[in-house]
């Protein structure tokens, strides 16, 4: 059986660290939206579930790849990657949720400027 490398585990450590960093800004910009104007916040809301949603992945995978370092095992290796690729989709997701978000308000910026 082939064991993972420590540097593959140490990649794997700082990709879930940047994915949970990912998730907490999607989240605080769901805040925001919540917060800055009301005709956003069922957007801001579906950002903060999403935020959410990726640092509960993102940890998942973390949490999964400071274990791979100590094991090395293919096994934890393929539930580090499938738990960031779940993360990386509640991402794509966001960022979709994001731009619907700004169409609609573009939207309503030209049908006011008309």
């Amino acid at each position: 059986m082939h064991e993972i490398s420590p540097d593959v585990a140490q990649e794997e450590v700082k990709h879930a660290e940047i994915a949970l960093r990912h998730g907490k800004t999607v989240e605080e910009i769901g805040h925001r939206l919540q917060n800055s104007d009301p005709t956003e916040q069922e957007h801001g809301q579906r950002l903060v579930e999403h935020g959410k949603n990726i640092q509960k992945h993102a940890q998942e995978s973390l949490d999964k790849a400071q274990e791979l370092a100590e094991d090395g095992s293919r096994e934890t290796f393929t539930e580090a990657i499938q738990a960031h690729i779940d993360a990386t989709q509640s991402y794509i997701e966001s960022v979709t949720e994001f731009q619907k978000g700004l169409q609609a308000h573009l939207g309503q910026q030209q049908n006011q400027s008309q």
